[in-house]
């Protein structure tokens, strides 16, 4: 069971989800009385690293917003895992027809510090329906690849010890890095927010992300 009730029979105070979602659903709204709490780890198709948020039902029924908490991992609600279809299926045939570039954003500023880095999880939430893979490091370099979810666009960005610059490949309809370190931009002149700062509002038709308050706000 990927969530549960504090009553029997709907309209619940509070619904807990212990598998990790990337939509709510629009039953989870309609089942949460007035003033109820949807506790859930929510997190984008960019990679695992979820974070928690808690999301109250507003009067009208068709809306919940809240904060996120925390970084959390869960096992995905399996009905909303990834639709990535596997890194054969968009560079069958190596980067050499790919358009190529360099960039000066650094491993450590994309993929931060440790497992749930709040940086990757704020490039999740601005650049939609990307998956991104980072690849063991090896022999001093490490490729962190991106895959657009709706088409077959791809990015990779070759990242080697001691060197100030990174080799950037791009394929595709959509420059996913470019996106990518647009992403970066943004978060890093907001001043580096922390899960605290997002949240989320979510109806039956759409989600929203936020940046310190619901105002601020953007499609998912």
């Amino acid at each position: 069971m990927a969530w549960k009730a504090t009553r029997r029979e709907p309209p619940y105070d509070r619904i807990t989800v212990t598998a990790g979602v990337r939509e709510i659903p629009g039953d989870w709204l309609r089942h949460t009385r007035e003033g109820g709490i949807i506790l859930a780890p929510w997190g984008t198709h960019f990679g695992n690293g979820d974070a928690l948020v808690r999301l109250r039902r507003d009067e009208d029924g068709g809306r919940a917003s809240g904060r996120f908490l925390g970084p959390v991992e869960f096992m995905k609600l399996r009905s909303q895992r990834s639709p990535f279809a596997g890194h054969a299926a968009y560079v069958p045939d190596g980067v050499g027809d790919a358009d190529r570039g360099t960039t000066t954003v650094t491993e450590e500023r994309l993929l931060g510090d440790g497992r749930f880095a709040v940086a990757r999880f704020a490039v999740g939430l601005r650049v939609r329906d990307c998956h991104h893979q980072a690849s063991d490091k090896r022999d001093g370099a490490r490729p962190v690849w991106f895959y657009g979810l709706t088409d077959r666009s791809w990015a990779c960005v070759m990242f080697r010890d001691g060197h100030r610059e990174a080799m950037v490949w791009q394929s595709g309809p959509r420059r996913l890095w470019d996106e990518v370190s647009a992403a970066l931009d943004w978060w890093r002149a907001a001043g580096e927010p922390g899960y605290e700062r997002f949240g989320l509002t979510v109806t039956v038709y759409d989600q929203r992300a936020w940046l310190d308050h619901p105002k601020n706000t953007w499609n998912l």
